[in-house]
């Protein structure tokens, strides 16, 4: 008996950390369609799992219940993204549906990914091991990111931010939330609510027009609300289990609240954004590797000696205003660097104004500069 346990751990090790690597390397492998990718290396690694790994199905009596509750939430989400539609307008899918080609090519493969995930997220999460949890949330993170973006495109360093915000910690976010569901209710409720969610871009003609920042937002958001949710109906060990659930609540509602708000400055769609200072020419106000916190601009005066953020020939500059002047009836605002010894050269205008400076966070942007040193 002992044999044969340990020849189950050995299998489920590597199974998983197979999938794993070959799910991380796929990553960086060049391709037009990292679906199809993603499809060849999960559908068989689906079929592997399920004829080596044991089965140990315990589920909570409610998992019935929490499918419903599931479905309906999914399609609350669709229906509010098309409310949200009607103010900030609907656009054409860019997926083509009802295109053969769309078909086989996204609908298919986002399907058959779907349900591959879920069948090798649930058998692996059933066998209760702390250390095949970490890697099979890894690798069906992994298998998200692929069905929305391929790392390898990723050659800029506003790009890299983009996929940070906009993929990346939305997975993070909602694979928190499938790994939970999972582990107590089976794979049924997350096939569920990942196919209401997922593919209606695939299926219908007009996707709602929603700005990309306040998408990722409510993306982030919503799986921890649902989280919340079920927890509070149907996991009677928060009575038991009090003070650690609360640390759990309060970990999970930290790591969303820093990710969400990473997505506003990274957005800047917000009222407040944040620019790193990638030069010297403020040292002594801003330093290089400080991160200035700005207010969007809206009607509030500018005065001479007011830090701003503003955009020249395509370049936007954090310097201090140290002359306005009005001619013809249009107001210019003449700039300068505290450390450059010159003027700014030419004039700005207020529409090409971004924000006003309110305050600065000392030293945290080195690592976006060591980033972009990187991508350049």
């Amino acid at each position: 008996m002992a044999k044969r346990l340990t020849s189950d751990i050995k299998k489920l090790y590597i199974v998983s950390i197979t999938l794993f690597a070959l799910l991380f390397l796929a990553l960086f492998i060049p391709t037009e369609n990292s679906r199809i990718l993603a499809v060849t290396l999960l559908v068989p690694a689906a079929a592997i799992v399920l004829f080596l790994i044991r089965k140990r199905s315990i589920h909570s009596i409610n998992k019935r219940q929490v499918l419903l509750i599931m479905t309906v939430l999914g399609l609350l989400w669709v229906l509010m993204l098309y409310l949200l539609g009607k103010h900030y307008g609907y656009l054409w899918s860019p997926y083509h549906p009802l295109s053969p080609r769309s078909f086989l090519n996204q609908l298919l493969p986002t399907i058959l990914i779907i349900i591959s995930v879920e069948i090798i997220r649930g058998i692996l999460l059933d066998q209760k091991d702390k250390i095949v949890n970490v890697i099979s949330y890894l690798s069906c993170l992994i298998a998200e990111v692929m069905i929305y973006s391929n790392i390898v495109g990723i050659t800029t360093f506003n790009s890299f931010m983009d996929f940070m915000a906009l993929t990346l910690f939305p997975a993070v976010s909602a694979n928190l939330l499938y790994h939970y569901l999972s582990s107590r209710y089976g794979c049924m409720p997350c096939i569920a609510f990942r196919g209401l969610i997922t593919l209606y871009p695939f299926i219908f003609s007009v996707v709602p027009g929603i700005p990309d920042a306040l998408l990722s937002f409510a993306s982030i958001l919503f799986p921890l609300l649902i989280y919340l949710f079920i927890s509070f109906l149907y996991d009677k060990r928060r009575v038991t289990h009090r003070k650690s659930g609360k640390w759990a609540y309060a970990g999970a509602a930290v790591t969303v609240l820093i990710m969400i708000s990473i997505v506003m400055i990274i957005s800047c769609q917000f009222r407040f954004g944040a620019l790193v200072i990638g030069s010297e020419s403020m040292t002594g106000e801003l330093n290089k590797g400080d991160t200035a916190i700005y207010e969007k601009l809206d009607d509030q005066p500018i005065k001479e000696g007011q830090v701003i953020v503003f955009e020249k020939n395509k370049t936007v500059i954090v310097h201090r205003v140290v002359d306005i002047q009005t001619v013809n009836g249009i107001t210019r605002y003449y700039t300068k660097g505290d450390a450059n010894e010159d003027l700014d050269a030419g004039y700005i205008l207020r529409s090409d104004i971004i924000g006003l400076v309110d305050n600065k966070i000392p030293y945290i942007g080195y690592p976006t500069i060591w980033l972009r040193s990187l991508f350049n």
